[in-house]
C-alpha cells in the first residue's frame, strides 16, 4: 500500500515574496527613523526671508486672536462672586443713589417736603452742621452699619488682607471697676466741655445717655471699666490709590477687624458679620475713625451713611478733638488729591473676573510670544522706565504736628501693597485741557476726579468697578511719641520760644439755629498763642516716620510682587 507524500517546504516563488516584504518593512523603519531624526534635529536650512517671516507671523496672530469682542460673564458665576461684585458695585455707586434718593425725596411734592425735606434741613443746620467736623462723630457710629454682611463680600472681592509687623500696644484695658478704683461716672474726658454744651447735649444729659465710647448701655450694669494703659494711634496710609479700596476694608467697616457685635435678634445673625470665626485684629484700640474731605459732608443723606461708618472730616480740629477724647484713633490717607493722579497700575497682569480666560495685559492685548518679542525690541530701541510707586509725603508733616502737640500719640505707617493695581489710570500731558482741568479742581474743590477705568459688572473690557487684584496691607511699626516731648524740648531749647507766634485769626464758623441757646453762656477765653512746633522736632519725627515706612515696604515688596517695584518719594 502506497502512501503519497506532502512535501509543506516553501517553493522558490514564496520565498521571493517573503523576502520582498522584509525589505519594504526594513525600507518603511528607516524612513520613519529618518523623519523622527529629522523633527528632533533642527535643519541646517537658511531662515525664511523677511517678508515670509512676518506672513507667518500674521498667521501665528489670527489663528491664536479667536477671543470675542466683548469679554461677558458668564452664567455660570458661582452666587458668592456675584455677592462680592454686588458689594463693590455699591460701593462705587453710594454717592450717586444717596443723590438720587434726595432729588427722588424732592420730586414726592408736599409730602415729601412737609415728612422728610424740612425736618432733615432743620435737623442738619440746626443740630448737625459741624458734627462732622467737631469730634461729635462718635455719636453717630452704627456698628449695625459697620458689621453688615455685604462688607464681608467687599472685602473677598479683591480681596484685602492685613499682614501686621508687630503686635500694637492697646490704648485701653478693661479692668473691673473695683480694681480700677473708680466707679463713678467719667465726665471729664466728654467730648464737649461743660462751657460749651449745646442743645442736643443738654438732651442728652436730660434722658440720661451715656457719652463715652466705654461707657456701655443703661439696661446692664456697668461691671468693667475701660482703663488708659497705651497710646492712641494715628494709622497713615499709602499710596492713596483712585478710591482707597483697602482703607474702606479695613477701617470703614470690622469685616477685617473683627469687633465683637451681636445683633438685636437671634434671626438677624445671618445678615452681619460673625466675629466669633477668628480674634480682634487690634484689640484694646477703641474707634479707627478714617479721614476724609469736609465736602463729602456736603451731600444730604449721603452724609449720615459715612458717620455710620465713623468716616469723619480730615481737618485738624476735629482730629485734635477725636484722640484728645476717649479711646480714639484716626487713619488718615496722607498723599491726598494730588497723590490719587499718580500711579497708573503697577502690576503687569490683572485679574479681571471669573471666566476671564487669560490675564489682562497691562500694555495691550497680546499673546505671550508676541509680547516677548515686542518686549525684547523695545528694550534694544526705547528702553521703557522701571516701575516705581510715587508718594506725596516730604511735604505733609501736618499730622505729624498734631501728633507732637497731643502727645502719646504713635504715628503708624501702612504700605498697602495693590491699591495701586484696582484701577487703570490715564495720566493727561502736562499742559493738556484735562490736565489743566484735574489741577483746577483739586485747587478748587481740594479734590480732582482721576481718568481711570477696569472693568464692569457684566461686560469685563471697560467699567467703573475694580480689578480684583488682592491688596495686601501691611502695618508698620509705629513710632511714638510721649505726652511731654514738646514740654522737654522747650526746657532744652528756651531760645527757640522766646517769642512765641501768635495765633491767625480762625475763620467765623457759620452759626447754626443752638447758637441762640447759648447766647447767655460764658465761653472760655481762648489763647492768643498758637503751638509752635520747632522745626528740628517736627522733621525729626516725620523721619522717622518715613524710615518705617520704607522699612514695611522693603520688607514685603517681595512678597506681594513688587520685588522690582522701587519707593520713590517725589515731593
Amino acid at each position: 500500500m502506497t502512501q503519497d507524500y506532502k512535501d509543506d517546504s516553501p517553493t522558490s516563488t514564496e520565498l521571493d515574496t517573503n523576502i520582498e516584504e522584509v525589505e519594504s518593512t526594513a525600507t518603511l523603519e528607516s524612513e520613519l527613523r529618518q523623519r523622527k531624526q529629522t523633527t528632533e534635529t533642527p535643519a541646517s536650512t537658511p531662515p525664511p526671508p523677511p517678508q515670509q517671516q512676518q506672513a507667518h507671523k500674521k498667521a501665528l496672530k489670527n489663528g491664536k486672536r479667536k477671543r470675542p469682542f466683548i469679554n461677558v460673564a458668564p452664567l455660570n458665576t458661582p452666587l458668592a462672586h456675584r455677592l462680592e461684585t454686588l458689594a463693590v458695585v455699591w460701593h462705587c455707586v453710594s454717592i450717586p443713589f444717596f443723590m438720587f434718593l434726595f432729588l427722588l425725596t424732592v420730586s414726592m411734592g408736599l409730602l415729601g417736603w412737609f415728612f422728610i425735606i424740612l425736618p432733615y434741613f432743620i435737623w442738619w443746620y440746626g443740630f448737625d452742621l459741624h458734627t462732622p467736623s467737631n469730634g461729635k462723630v462718635v455719636y453717630r457710629v452704627r456698628n449695625s452699619f459697620k458689621n453688615f454682611i455685604i462688607w464681608d463680600w467687599f472685602v473677598k472681592y479683591f480681596p484685602i488682607e492685613v499682614h501686621k509687623t508687630v503686635e500694637l500696644d492697646p490704648t485701653f484695658s478693661e479692668l473691673p471697676v473695683e480694681e480700677s478704683g473708680d466707679s463713678s461716672d467719667d465726665d471729664e474726658q466728654d467730648l464737649v466741655s461743660e462751657h460749651s454744651r449745646t442743645l442736643v447735649d443738654q438732651i442728652f444729659k436730660f434722658f440720661g445717655l451715656k457719652k463715652r465710647l466705654n461707657d456701655t448701655s443703661l439696661g446692664k450694669p456697668e461691671t468693667f471699666k475701660n482703663v488708659p494703659t497705651g497710646p492712641r494711634y494715628i494709622f497713615g496710609y499709602h499710596p492713596h490709590g483712585v478710591i482707597s479700596m483697602g482703607a474702606v476694608g479695613l477701617f470703614a467697616n470690622n469685616a477685617l477687624r473683627n469687633e465683637p457685635y451681636t445683633p438685636i435678634s437671634k434671626w438677624l445673625k445671618p445678615f452681619f458679620h460673625d466675629s466669633s470665626k477668628g480674634e480682634r485684629l487690634f484689640p484694646g484700640i477703641g474707634n479707627i475713625f478714617p479721614l476724609t474731605l469736609t465736602t463729602q459732608f456736603a451731600l444730604p443723606f449721603y452724609r449720615d451713611y459715612l458717620m455710620a461708618l465713623g468716616i469723619t472730616s480730615a481737618s485738624a480740629k476735629n482730629i485734635r478733638s477725636l484722640i484728645n477724647n476717649g479711646d480714639n484713633s484716626v487713619c488718615l490717607v496722607v498723599g491726598g488729591a494730588q497723590e490719587s493722579l499718580l500711579n497708573n497700575m503697577i502690576a503687569k497682569h490683572a485679574r479681571v473676573g471669573y471666566g476671564y480666560k487669560e490675564s489682562l495685559d497691562i500694555h495691550g492685548d497680546q499673546s505671550e510670544e508676541e509680547e516677548e518679542e515686542e518686549d525684547d525690541t523695545k528694550q534694544l530701541e526705547n528702553p521703557s522706565p522701571k516701575r516705581e510707586v510715587q508718594l506725596v509725603l516730604n511735604k505733609r508733616k501736618g499730622f505729624v504736628k498734631l501728633a507732637i502737640e497731643l502727645g502719646n500719640v504713635s504715628l503708624v505707617p501702612i504700605f498697602a501693597f495693590g491699591e495701586a493695581d484696582v484701577y487703570r489710570l490715564a495720566q493727561p500731558a502736562p499742559g493738556s485741557f484735562l490736565y489743566k482741568f484735574q489741577q483746577w479742581m483739586k485747587a478748587t474743590f481740594q479734590f480732582t476726579i482721576p481718568l481711570f477705568s477696569a472693568r464692569g459688572v457684566f461686560i469685563y473690557d471697560f467699567g467703573l468697578l475694580p480689578f480684583r487684584n488682592p491688596i495686601n496691607i501691611c502695618v508698620g511699626r509705629p513710632v511714638y511719641i510721649p505726652h511731654n516731648v514738646l514740654q522737654e524740648y522747650k526746657q532744652k531749647h528756651p531760645e527757640e520760644f522766646a517769642e512765641e507766634e501768635p495765633a491767625s485769626t480762625p475763620m467765623k464758623k457759620s452759626g447754626s439755629f443752638t447758637d441762640m441757646f447759648k447766647a447767655g453762656e460764658k465761653k472760655p477765653k481762648t489763647s492768643s498763642i498758637k503751638t509752635k512746633i520747632p522745626p528740628a522736632l517736627l522733621d525729626k519725627y516725620h523721619k522717622l516716620y518715613v524710615d518705617e515706612l520704607k522699612k514695611v515696604y522693603e520688607e514685603n515688596k517681595e512678597r506681594f510682587g513688587y520685588g522690582d517695584v522701587e519707593l520713590n518719594i517725589v515731593e
